[in-house]
């Protein structure tokens, strides 16, 4: 049985719901609009949920309050899976497109659930060109894999029970938007796996609610930044990317052996 599907989008998106609406009737995904938090006007640092101190020497700016708004979105559909206990959830922003493939993908993921917590359906170009190891055929020419590195983006997803949980400790108070939550797995504890070839993209021609000034960049910010937050920056790098690669190679040995006990 496909799990139901929880599809944030704002309440004044008339035109995207119903467009999203239709891509979703069409690959036999059943749904419930999620009435996004519109966080576009928010006081950032009023947000209980916002540590801006921390994110501001990790990154150097603020987030938006849109951003905002997402994360407080996702969280409370993530608190909804816990609450329910109706097992797995497909969640979608209202911008995603989907792969024909997309429905027997998922009932491939659904007959193992023992081996995963949080997939994400990510199709971008660049995502795609990363290094993946295969862990799950799902058919079709598509796998379950585990990703070198950890891309933002959390349009697309499947989470269990257990991958909601862990992600809901580290949302009362965080310096990092939803996407980025989900790409430290080694601060969460959650198996964060992909699909290859990607099951999904955004739809460029609809824009994003929350805008594209959240895409800042780092040389620019670091050229403003005094030599303290320059080395906080710095360092926060380097622990992404030794937690990421880490996490990809210490995770080899247990993936090699459910790979040979799967028949992968």
């Amino acid at each position: 049985m496909r799990p139901l599907a929880y599809v944030i989008s704002l309440k004044s998106a008339e035109a995207r719901r119903r467009t999203v609406a239709e891509r979703l009737d069409a690959a036999g995904i059943a749904f419930e609009v999620f009435d996004a938090v519109d966080g576009r006007r928010f006081d950032v640092e009023s947000q209980p949920v916002y540590d801006g101190p921390r994110r501001r020497a990790l990154y150097g700016h603020d987030m938006l309050g849109g951003e905002i708004g997402c994360l407080l979105s996702h969280k409370a559909i993530l608190e909804k899976v816990v609450r329910d206990r109706n097992g797995p959830a497909l969640v979608f922003e209202d911008d995603i497109v989907l792969d024909p493939y997309f429905g027997a993908a998922v009932d491939a993921l659904m007959a193992r659930q023992d081996r995963w917590e949080l997939v994400r359906f990510l199709g971008d170009a660049k995502t795609q060109r990363q290094r993946q190891r295969p862990l799950l055929d799902l058919g079709g020419g598509f796998w379950m894999t585990r990703l070198l590195t950890q891309p933002g983006g959390a349009a697309a997803y499947i989470v269990s029970e257990t991958g909601a949980a862990k992600l809901l400790k580290h949302l009362d108070h965080t310096p990092f938007p939803i996407d980025g939550l989900m790409g430290r797995p080694w601060l969460t504890g959650v198996d964060n796996l992909m699909v290859r070839p990607g099951l999904s993209h955004q739809d460029a021609a609809l824009g994003s609610d929350i805008g594209d000034a959240r895409f800042v960049s780092h040389k620019e910010i670091a050229r403003n930044a005094g030599v303290g937050r320059k080395l906080t920056m710095g360092l926060r790098r380097m622990g992404d990317n030794l937690g990421t690669r880490g996490m990809f190679w210490a995770a080899a040995p247990g993936d090699w052996i459910r790979a040979r006990q799967a028949k992968v």
